[in-house]
């Protein structure tokens, strides 16, 4: 999409739907959980999924959706992050109500934030021994009633060469109090089709790839489940045969 003629364009149809779509949707799910936070949850992640994808011309392609487990519990998805369209893309390719595991501040946004309070997991990054104490006993009352946490480790968008940056430890701290398995989920393309910092996305497709889940060992310390978990993800998304 090297045509400023046809950026224009696809500028004026892209961002006014993708914006209002948003707003209809965040104050629908916000409304809609006073009485069924699944309908909410359904409603945050796929409808308004395709509603942030479809209008960009932008399809998914997922293999490994059998690798979810089946049993009863919750677990937790994690995933690299290179753009703004991989939230809606984690949403469509698994086909489960997620409960995303996001930052506090996102809360304060009109509309979205709100729907988020009420219906995702905030977390204040920046608390302490306190907000982690909270965080652990929040996830573990959640994967109790059997929801599915989804996280970006890296903690922010990736705009550099390597396939992941450092993991921050949230996401397998909960795994390491909880037991709950953790499931590496690699997403490629979408960095470019819609890249960190940019106002429009570009049509194409987004590579999907899930893992199979891990198991925190008993004696296991953080930084080696961590590593484990790291190193899956990045094996997945060096994979040139998918």
């Amino acid at each position: 999409m090297n045509n400023p003629l046809i950026k224009f364009v696809y500028l004026v149809w892209f961002l006014p739907v993708f914006v209002c779509l948003t707003v209809i949707l965040g104050l629908t799910c916000f409304l809609v959980s006073l009485f069924s936070i699944r309908a909410a949850r359904f409603i945050s992640n796929s409808v308004w999924g395709h509603a942030a994808l479809d209008p960009a011309g932008i399809r998914l392609v997922t293999i490994g959706r059998e690798n979810l487990p089946r049993t009863r519990g919750g677990y937790i998805i994690f995933a690299n992050h290179t753009s703004m369209a991989d939230i809606p893309a984690v949403a469509l390719s698994t086909g489960r109500p997620l409960t995303w595991v996001a930052k506090a501040a996102l809360g304060r946004i009109p509309f979205f934030g709100w729907a988020l309070t009420r219906v995702h997991m905030l977390v204040d990054r920046g608390g302490g021994a306190e907000s982690a104490r909270k965080m652990v006993t929040e996830a573990e009352t959640r994967l109790r009633q059997d929801e599915i946490l989804s996280i970006f480790p890296e903690g922010t968008r990736n705009t550099t060469a390597a396939p992941l940056l450092p993991f921050k430890k949230g996401a397998f701290i909960l795994a390491k109090h909880t037991g709950a398995p953790i499931v590496p989920l690699a997403i490629k393309n979408a960095g470019r089709l819609w890249p960190a910092g940019s106002l429009w996305p570009r049509p194409g497709t987004i590579r999907i790839k899930i893992g199979p889940p891990l198991y925190p060992e008993p004696r296991e310390k953080l930084g080696d489940i961590t590593l484990r978990a790291q190193n899956a993800l990045e094996e997945m998304l060096v994979d040139d045969s998918w």
